[in-house]
C-alpha cells in the first residue's frame, strides 16, 4: 500500500492553521480582576454557572449551601425526592390506576390497540397456568391443577407422615417414594406455586 498516492491526499485530514482565541472570562467575586478558570453552580432557582478565580472559588465551596432559605420539612422532602431523581414512584406490586378495580381488566382504549391484551367485560380471569414441571410435581402429590397452595401443604405433611421411616417402625421400603414427595414439594415451593 502505498500512503503517498493522490487517492489517500485528497481524504487525507490535515491542521488547521488558525489559532482560535478563547475569551478570558473575569471572576464574579466583587472587586476582583483575576481570570476566571472555574465553573461553579449559580444556585438553587438560578440557572448558569458563576465563574472564578483559584482563591475566590475556594471560599465560594466552603461557603455555598445548597438549602439556603430552606425549612426543615422542605429539606426533607428535597432528600426523599433525590433518592428517586424527583421522579414520581409507586410501591411495589400496588395497582394505583384511576379507576381500577380488583379483576377489572376494561381500559379506556378508543382505538382499539389492546383489545388482545385481556379479557373482555363480562368475562372473567382464568387462572394461572400451570406449567408441565409443576403438573409432574401435582401428579406426584397426587394432586390435579386445579390445586391451592394449603392443598399442597396438607397433602405434602400428609405423605411424609405416611412414608417416614419412623411412622414404619424404621422401615425404608417407602424412602424413595418420600424422596419424590420432598422433591415435588420443593419444586413447586421454588417455582412459586406454593
Amino acid at each position: 500500500m502505498n500512503l503517498n498516492s493522490k487517492y489517500f491526499d485528497s481524504i487525507r485530514a490535515t491542521k488547521r492553521t488558525e489559532t482560535v482565541v478563547k475569551a478570558e472570562k473575569k471572576c464574579d467575586w466583587p472587586a476582583c480582576d483575576e481570570t476566571a478558570g472555574f465553573p461553579a453552580p449559580a444556585g438553587r432557582g438560578e440557572s448558569g454557572k458563576r465563574h472564578f478565580c483559584t482563591a475566590h472559588i475556594r471560599e465560594y465551596n466552603k461557603s455555598y449551601d445548597f438549602f439556603e432559605g430552606m425549612e426543615a420539612d422542605e429539606v426533607e422532602t428535597y432528600k426523599r425526592g433525590a433518592s428517586t431523581g424527583h421522579r414520581p414512584t409507586w410501591s411495589m406490586g400496588a395497582r394505583r390506576a384511576k379507576g381500577f378495580k380488583s379483576g377489572d381488566w376494561q381500559v379506556d382504549d378508543p382505538l382499539e390497540i389492546m383489545a388482545h391484551a385481556g379479557p373482555v367485560k363480562g368475562e372473567t380471569r382464568g387462572k394461572p397456568r400451570v406449567s408441565t414441571g409443576q403438573k409432574r410435581a401435582l401428579e406426584i402429590l397426587d394432586l390435579d391443577v386445579t390445586a391451592t397452595a394449603d392443598d399442597v401443604r396438607k397433602r405434602y405433611k400428609g405423605l411424609v407422615k405416611k412414608y417416614h421411616p419412623d411412622a414404619n417402625g424404621g422401615e425404608r421400603t417407602y424412602e424413595t417414594q418420600l424422596q419424590k414427595a420432598i422433591q415435588a414439594h420443593d419444586y413447586l415451593k421454588a417455582s412459586g406455586f406454593c
